[in-house]
């Protein structure tokens, strides 16, 4: 029975091993189906991956062209990367039928051995199938369709051929793949001109080509880790080669010395920006990860549909007035000299854009010049085939004010024969760039004459942290300045510093010291100079922001902490890492500590610190006193006297620099120098040096040493009594000449009053002297008492306890500037900030994207950013993607939104009060003007359109020091459901900057390139093209608007809107009044607090540092 049994199951295996045998073999060899077939192949090699628009309809672009390919036959590839290739992916490929037991085997021990996968069992024929015939997912089923297109591969095409194909279509970087694009890449080489290193990098990254990718990483860190990794990954393939005797010992030991000499070469053409950053965010990790999820390991022949963010419309109109705009400026700094022109155009390698389309900007040359005046035509012949056009008296207009805006000066317009004066520029035969004005099928294109600007900049607009629209430059080719050129922002870091004040206690009411001042940090002087003249001592916070004030800004940074009680000041540093640090349950020891914040924070506990601080203590307790006493003036005084720590010092060096320079120095330079003297001569210890002269000087009279002769009141001596004249107030001082009002007292006249007032008089007549017209004496003996008394406290302490540490100047402002460092952080800055008191004026440098993404931050309260932050190649260029398709439509990966509460709604309402100013009645009121609601083609919003309101915006202008970048950052509100207004939610965030590349100063006679005058005319037409884009007049209601006016609603949070006085800095007026807000020509402040008893405004404030609004991250 077992025999019969055996026997039958026997024939059984016997026929379905034979049927096997023939299904195999007819779907190998007889039907192998049309995908086989040379010519399908060779379509798959040549697939694109098309690039969509935000609609998902309009074709961006494609990757994988045939300018991105350069196949290479195996007849050309070197013998070293194919054994190379063999050695790394596949050392039986020229033995085996297609799949490996052999190999499969030995995987599967390697893989047991070491606990995880650590080796595949694929052969080179799998994975061709595989990229070539596109597996799907790794099911059982699917695995089995692989194997069987590998064993057809292996039954219809030589060893070689399948060699030729996986060399041609592996992935190599965002818009290449093959052998030929990797050699000359990585290298700038032909296949053939490699070296067996060479060859042994390029076979060992096929699998993970962006892991070892150097170019396309972004910080120093990451560069010198993928070139670790590559040298790694070559020295694996080169002893793989010399363990199957591929190459010598000596050849071995050769190349693993040598070091691998990256070289990038050009592949094919450049793409645009938006192509470029698209091309960034597929080759990322992250992305690359979730498409090998769906078992796309290569992207190049995956035929996937990319649809991004962009807005078409929006980014043709977005780069089209970024290029006129820094057309205009380079001829308004540098003019349009015939001769300049040309030559910088014969070297320019960008040949400009390939279509006649409305703000396309193309090459041509002149062929005809006639007419004069309206009737000028100048015919040019456009390059890349694309036909002739007129230049007319309009599209001469802007050349020829801009040009005469360079002969004279910012404010001339164009006069009679100033036109004729830009045509002697211009000749027959001239290369010109000119931008299309109308294209036309039946008439010549009308042109406008341009400039191909050396100043260049950059413009982006985010929506929810995704790009909306871009432009990087003049080319929109090669660097792509909206996100990756690092910038000086200037002024736009004003604002980050009052949302920081904001969260730590500060009031937009507050009103800050704008007076000329020197800050000193970490033992230097600083003396930040405003830009303009500024009749203001006091500004609030609100108008130290519309009117960007220098002073007033770095004065806040200054004294960021100063609202903040002991506890806040001290959670606030912990946050930030400068308090004694908890791990396990355990305070960092002392010694930890104090040599910490010594070693990196530079802070040097000395005797003279120890004062120092002891006199901010003592400032600060003597508050209640000086109230009660009703000595308010002497106190403010006070309050704004520096110490004086190393001030004889500063001042030394600043006479040094002088005498070194004075030959040479202009009289700007001099006045400045001489305001730090006097700025110098100010301090609580040269008082304390004048009080113990006037002691001396007091013994001296009072014991009749006065009467020798020669009169010591009738000479020129350094210290003495003066008198006010009009007030009657004495004072001591150190001067050569008194002016003013001040007389030198006589000895005569000293010795009578002394002797009218009797002992219990002259007593009080000593302490009622004032010490250089600020302290009396009297005031100054009660401070330097309570001095002594918080020193002696002090001393008690540890020098670097905490609690000593939070009453010294460097260490709370070292907290406060770590404070804001940390806040930019949220707001989604990644680059290195540095703690410098200049930061308010923007020294350290950003992307126009992280600035951007900043502003929409402080609008609205959340940062926005996409995938996750752990990857190594960074996130940004994900913001670019909406998704990525199957060819049926199958979502493959979608960027994940990341969304980060950073400030609370009452903290964003007043960021937003500040911006809104800024536009209505400072530095951006130029906005208000040129951004209209208009009627769309079809007449619609005509109505609307017809009240001509200003639509509520928000914005920054940012003018670097020496004007070497100019910039303008805002945000356009979206519109209420209810269509009666405006809220500063839903809306675009727009970044605009001009600059040279080189940081040249933007400076020509009277013309100063300021954010306002620079970077604002572009976003300005940049929102225009928003309303209209996004059909702004639809959405409103014309009943409400005309009524109420076009007004920026907020939720109500108890906020109040109070009139300000603009001659007194924008200070609240007295009693409070409030302002409607539909009132939008009258100043006013938004603000919070209440109304006291007597009318008077009772500022609100709150402690909402950032990590009290965290939550877990929203996607």
């Amino acid at each position: 029975m077992f025999k019969k049994i055996f026997f039958i199951f026997t024939i059984f295996s016997a026929l379905a091993g034979a049927a096997l045998t023939w299904w195999v073999y007819r779907l190998v060899v007889v039907e192998p189906g049309d995908a086989i077939r040379p010519e399908n192949i060779r379509k798959i090699l040549g697939k694109e991956s098309e690039v969509y628009y935000s609609d998902g309809v309009t074709k961006l672009g494609v990757f994988f062209d045939t300018a991105h390919r350069q196949y290479v036959t195996f007849e050309e590839t070197p013998k070293t990367f194919v054994n190379a290739l063999v050695a790394s992916e596949d050392e039986r490929f020229f033995q085996h039928v297609g799949f490996d037991p052999v190999g499969i085997v030995r995987a599967m021990v390697r893989n047991i051995q070491a606990g995880k996968i650590v080796q595949g069992g694929s052969t080179l024929t799998q994975q061709t199938a595989k990229n070539l015939f596109k597996r799907t997912d790794r099911s059982l089923e699917a695995k089995v369709k692989e194997l069987l297109f590998a064993l057809r591969l292996e039954y219809h095409y030589s060893k070689e051929q399948i060699f030729e194909f996986y060399a041609n279509q592996f992935y190599v970087s965002g818009n290449g793949h093959g052998f030929g694009v990797a050699a000359r890449y990585y290298f700038d080489k032909t296949p053939q001109e490699l070296t067996l290193l060479e060859s042994a990098f390029i076979a060992g990254s096929v699998k993970r080509p962006n892991y070892y990718n150097p170019f396309i990483k972004k910080s120093t860190e990451a560069i010198a880790t993928a070139r670790s990794r590559a040298k790694a990954r070559t020295r694996y393939v080169l002893d793989k080669m010399v363990e199957l005797g591929m190459i010598g010992e000596a050849e071995h030991k050769e190349a693993v010395a040598a070091e691998i000499e990256f070289n990038e070469g050009k592949v094919g053409y450049a793409l645009d920006h938006a192509m470029e950053l698209v091309r960034d965010a597929v080759s990322s990790t992250e992305v690359l990860n979730a498409l090998e999820a769906y078992d796309i390991t290569n992207i190049a022949t995956s035929g996937v549909r990319i649809i991004t963010t962009v807005d078409r419309e929006l980014q043709h109109k977005a780069l089209a007035s970024l290029r006129g705009e820094l057309s205009r400026l380079d001829v308004r700094l540098r003019g349009y000299n015939r001769d300049e022109v040309q030559a910088e155009l014969k070297d320019l390698g960008y040949t400009g854009d390939s279509e006649v389309r409305e703000g396309d900007y193309v090459f041509g040359n002149i062929v005809e010049i006639k007419g004069k005046g309206k009737e000028i035509e100048i015919t040019v012949e456009l390059e890349k085939q694309l036909g002739r056009g007129v230049i007319d008296s309009a599209g001469l207009a802007e050349m020829v004010s801009s040009q005469v805006k360079w002969q004279n000066n910012l404010w001339s317009e164009p006069a009679a024969g100033d036109q004729e004066k830009l045509l002697q520029q211009l000749q027959t035969g001239d290369r010109v760039w000119v931008s299309i004005r109308a294209p036309s099928k039946d008439h010549p294109v009308l042109l406008s004459l341009e400039k191909f600007p050396q100043v260049q900049g950059g413009a982006i607009v985010l929506k929810d942290g995704a790009i909306k629209g871009m432009a990087g430059g003049a080319e929109n080719r090669f660097f792509n300045r909206a996100i990756h050129a690092k910038r000086t922002m200037g002024s736009a870091f004003k604002t980050l510093v009052y949302a920081a004040a904001l969260q730590l206690g500060w009031n937009t009411a507050d009103v800050l010291r704008n007076s000329r001042d020197l800050f000193v940090f970490n033992g230097q002087p600083y003396f930040p100079r405003p830009d303009h003249k500024s009749p203001f001592e006091w500004v609030s916070m609100n108008w130290a922001g519309v009117l960007s004030e220098n002073v007033a800004s770095v004065w806040l940074l200054a004294h960021l902490c100063d609202r903040l009680s002991p506890a806040q000041f001290r959670e606030v540093a912990t946050h930030v890492g400068l308090a004694p640090q908890t791990a396990s349950g355990e305070e960092e020891s002392y010694r930890s500590y104090s040599t910490r914040i010594r070693d990196r924070y530079g802070i040097i506990m000395n005797s003279e610190m120890l004062r120092s601080a002891a006199y901010r203590k003592a400032v600060e307790s003597l508050e209640t006193d000086f109230v009660f006493d009703g000595m308010l003036d002497e106190y403010s005084i006070l309050q704004n006297l520096h110490y004086g720590q190393n001030f004889d010092r500063f001042a030394r060096d600043l006479s040094l620099g002088l005498q070194q320079r004075n030959a040479t120095m202009s009289k700007p330079e001099a006045d400045e120098l001489e305001v730090r003297k006097q700025l110098l001569s100010r301090s609580y210890l040269r008082l304390k040096s004048l009080r113990g002269e006037l002691a001396e000087f007091r013994s001296a009279v009072e014991s009749g040493l006065e009467g020798v002769e020669p009169d010591p009141f009738e000479q020129t001596v350094a210290a003495g009594l003066f008198v006010n004249l009009v007030s009657g107030e004495y004072s001591f001082n150190r001067l050569l000449q008194p002016s003013g009002y001040l007389a030198r007292v006589t000895d005569h006249l000293l010795r009578s009053t002394l002797e009218e007032l009797g002992p219990s008089g002259r007593v009080l007549f000593w302490e009622k002297v004032k010490l250089d017209g600020q302290l009396t004496a009297g005031t100054f003996d009660k401070v330097e008492e309570q001095i002594n008394y918080e020193q002696q406290k002090l001393s008690e302490e540890l020098p670097y306890s905490f609690e000593v540490l939070s009453q010294v100047g460097d260490f709370r402002i070292t907290v406060g500037l770590h404070y804001l460092i940390q806040l930019a952080g949220q707001l989604g800055i990644k680059g290195n900030l540095e703690p410098v008191l200049s930061f308010p004026l923007g020294s350290n440098v950003v992307t126009l994207l992280e600035a951007t993404r900043m502003y929409e931050g402080l609008v609205t309260g959340s940062v926005t950013t996409f995938g996750e932050p752990h990857q190594e190649d960074g996130n940004d260029s994900l913001a670019i993607l909406s998704r990525i398709e199957s060819e049926d439509g199958k979502v493959l990966f979608e960027p994940k939104p990341i969304r980060k509460q950073v400030f609370d709604q009452k903290t964003t309402l007043a960021i937003g009060g500040i911006l809104e100013n800024v536009v209505k009645f400072g530095t951006g009121k130029s906005a208000g003007d040129k951004v209209k609601l208009r009627a769309d083609e079809q007449g619609g919003g005509a109505e609307i359109a017809k009240l001509n309101l200003p639509v509520p915006l928000l914005g920054k202008t940012g003018t670097a020091n020496n004007y070497t970048n100019a910039s303008f950052f805002g945000y356009l509100p979206g519109v209420m459901a209810s269509g009666d207004g405006m809220v500063q939610q839903d809306g675009f965030a727009i970044g605009t900057y001009v600059g040279f590349d080189d940081n040249q100063p933007m400076r020509r006679k009277a013309s100063r390139i300021s954010g306002a005058a620079g970077a604002l005319p572009t976003w300005c037409e940049i929102a225009n093209v928003l309303l209209k884009e996004q059909d702004y007049v639809s959405k409103l209601d014309p009943v409400d608007i005309s009524f109420y006016g076009l007004i920026l609603k907020r939720e109500d949070y108890g906020q109040m809107n109070l009139a300000v006085t603009l001659d007194q800095g924008g200070k609240l007026v007295e009693p409070m009044a409030p302002v409607s807000v539909t009132v939008r020509s009258q100043p006013a402040i938004l603000t919070f607090g209440s109304q006291s008893d007597t009318g008077r405004f009772e500022i609100e404030r709150n402690f909402r540092p950032f990590w009290s609004h965290a939550e877990p991250a929203s996607q």
